[in-house]
Parts: C-alpha cells; structure tokens; sequence
C-alpha cells in the first residue's frame, strides 16, 4: 500500500495533480496576496516575483534531472505550479485595479457624510465613529481590499481619508481638491 501511494507521488496521475494544484493555488494565491501589502520586504514587489520565478526554475532543474535520472514524472508538479502563477499574475493587476477604484468609490459614502456634517455643525467630526453616529448612519470601516478607512482631522477646513493600498502604497483624499493621490 505505501509502496502504491509513493509510486502515485513520483508519478503523479490526473487525479494527485488535482490534488496538488488545489493545495497549490490555495499556497500561491496566499503568498502573492500577502505580500502585495508588503512590497517594502527586503528591498521592492519585484523581489517576490524574482524569488518565486527562481525558486520553481530550480525546482524545475531538479525534478528534471531527478526524472530523467529515475524515470518519474516530478516536473509536473513544478509546471502545474508554473502555469498557476502565470494565471494569477494575468489576472492580478485588473483586479488590483478594479479593488483601488471599487474602494474609493465605497469611500464616497463617507466623503458625502463628512461634506454634509460639516455643512450642519461648522466643522468636521473628531472621528468616523461620531460621524456615523451624529448622523445616523452606516459608514463602510472596510475597503474592497480589506484594509481600514482612516480618518484624521487636521483643522476645520481640512481632513485625511486615506486606506493602505497594494505594494504598501497609501491612498489618501485630498478634501481640497477632491482627489485620491497614492504615496508610499
């Protein structure tokens, strides 16, 4: 029996790659997603992408040569892996695109809420929290992302909405000019 099951690993049939890819995906969508908000990890974004596009080469190099040496079929998990990640990255930046403008449109809610507060008690709020309540209202605390909306008063013409973005950056609104700008 084990013996069957090691022989099903070294050459894996349709059945084990399912498997494998399943737990696969689940592992790199993990990693690229985390550390989308970690770009400053050793020195840039760049790094993970180098990092796992070298990792599976040398993973690729071994189970050819292991394959090729023993005749067994380990190169497949490598290009199933490979393949996965060519798909995530194809599809990353339009859903990283569609995630920053969905959140900053949820953001209007609050932007109007603040506009209108500020009409009906001369200034702005000390916090979301009593925004919400002094108006009676729901604010959304989220982004589409996951990260928290913050708010900062800094007079009473002028406050920060801001939430952290991909690769680290900060998505802050300028209320005087209306305008989302990103800084890192």
């Amino acid at each position: 029996m084990m013996k069957k099951i090691i022989d099903n690993i070294i050459n894996p049939n349709l059945i084990t790659l399912i498997l494998y890819g399943l737990l696969s995906l689940v592992c790199l969508v993990t990693y690229v997603w985390w550390f989308s908000f970690v770009w400053e990890f050793i020195f840039s974004v760049t790094h993970y992408i180098i990092g796992l596009l070298v990792t599976l080469g040398i993973g690729l190099n071994i189970s050819y040569t292991i394959d090729k040496k023993h005749g067994t079929k380990l190169k497949r998990y490598i290009l199933v892996s490979l393949a996965q990640l060519i798909i995530i990255w194809t599809v990353a930046n339009p859903i990283r695109t569609w995630q920053i403008e969905s959140s900053k449109n949820k953001a209007r809610l609050i932007i109007e809420s603040l506009e209108t507060y500020k009409m009906q008690y001369d200034n702005y709020p000390t916090s979301l929290a009593e925004l919400g309540n002094k108006l009676n209202l729901v604010l959304p605390n989220r982004t589409n992302i996951g990260t928290k909306y913050l708010y900062t008063m800094y007079s009473n013409k002028n406050y920060s909405l801001a939430f952290t973005s991909y690769y680290g950056y900060m998505a802050s609104y300028n209320n005087e000019q209306g305008e989302w700008g990103f800084t890192d």
